[in-house]
């Protein structure tokens, strides 16, 4: 079995291009408007608004909730990347940015404070958030209540873009391996190209020196749904990663690290029965460590669950962005006898 063994190297950077792509959406009488592409990193979002207002209460909110850290990290990453624009300023290119904050605070026009999403507003791909409020202060408090909600919304898009690109560059072999080996259907980055299986498992990773990526598929007896909860899926994870995966020292392997809650969503994809747990992992008897997140399916028919698991070892860089891809992908996965996939 492969071992578990990685040296640090350069740290992988991202470059952003300005895109030239254009849309076209059609319209009535078979009229074509042209939209340029949204621009952009994941997670990067411009604010519109007034220069006194972002200087206030209500811009402190919004740079608290939208750079509040993101979940199940070992290191604290801001969730967002935050930007500001005047609203005069806001034209040309800035009007193809894939993430936006409109705020307006108008007493004229606004009782209560509301939040409205709207898509493909001046750019194809993009996503704007409407605040709008009667003042700046009910705003500020606002913003706090709903902080979760924006940040929702915000990683859930992020993902759909993320989806989308998968579904036409993805690795072929990888789904064919997973669904031989456990049953379930998964498209992950073409770049996770090096692999080794077991019975019923099977272990992807991109093998690089600087942000490494790896992902796991294992499948385990159950009897109910109800073995769909934290303790159950970390106990068997631990049983069956510390099996497979083993360190560079001698009787060092991989193990959940308890020192760190695990969060275990429920869901419901498809009508299957899943959770997304989360958390920190650890080598034990050796220095390495990162974050992972898995989703978990309950297959019925075969009184089983299969899991689905990526993870990131990247310590010499900041991780938010490959357990992002990897959750992503996590999306992706369906089980051989459950729906298919959007496209």
């Amino acid at each position: 079995m492969r071992r578990f063994h990685v040296n640090q190297g350069l740290v992988w950077g991202i470059a952003c291009a300005w895109l030239l792509l254009v849309g076209c959406t059609p319209g009535a009488k078979r009229k074509w408007t042209m939209q340029h592409q949204a621009i952009g990193l994941p997670f990067e979002v411009v604010v519109v608004q007034e220069e006194a207002s972002w200087k206030s209460s209500l811009g402190d909110a919004l740079r608290a909730e939208l750079e509040s850290p993101y979940p199940a990290l070992p290191q604290a990453e801001a969730f967002a990347k935050v930007s500001h624009c005047h609203p005069d300023e806001f034209s040309d290119f800035m009007r193809s940015v894939r993430n936006v904050v409109w705020v307006d605070v108008d007493a004229d026009r606004y009782t209560k404070p509301s939040l409205r999403v709207e898509k493909d507003v001046w750019a194809s791909g993009q996503q704007v958030f409407r605040l709008q409020a009667p003042s700046a202060d009910v705003l500020a408090q606002y913003v706090h209540e709903a902080g979760d909600s924006i940040r929702a919304l915000l990683r859930e898009e992020e993902q759909q873009r993320y989806v989308a690109y998968l579904n036409q560059y993805h690795s072929s072999l990888v789904d064919q391996l997973a669904q031989a080996q456990v049953g379930l259907s998964l498209y992950v980055p073409e770049e996770l190209a090096s692999y080794t299986k077991d019975s019923a498992f099977v272990w992807v990773s991109n093998d690089a020196a600087s942000g490494r990526m790896d992902m796991v598929l294992y499948a385990f007896p159950a009897s109910s749904e109800a073995d769909l909860n934290a303790a159950r899926l970390v106990a068997m994870r631990d049983s069956i990663l510390g099996r497979h995966i083993t360190g560079s020292f001698e009787g060092s392997y991989m193990s959940t690290e308890k020192r760190f809650p695990v969060s275990c969503e429920n869901s419901t994809e498809s009508g299957i029965p899943s959770v997304c747990f989360r958390g920190l992992w650890r080598m034990e008897h050796d220095m390495m460590g990162g974050p992972f997140v898995a989703r978990a399916f309950w297959d019925k028919v075969k009184s089983r669950i299969v899991v689905a698991e990526g993870f990131v070892y990247a310590p010499e860089t900041t991780k938010k962005m490959y357990i992002h891809r990897l959750e992503s992908a996590l999306r992706t996965a369906r089980l051989l006898d459950m729906p298919a996939r959007e496209s």
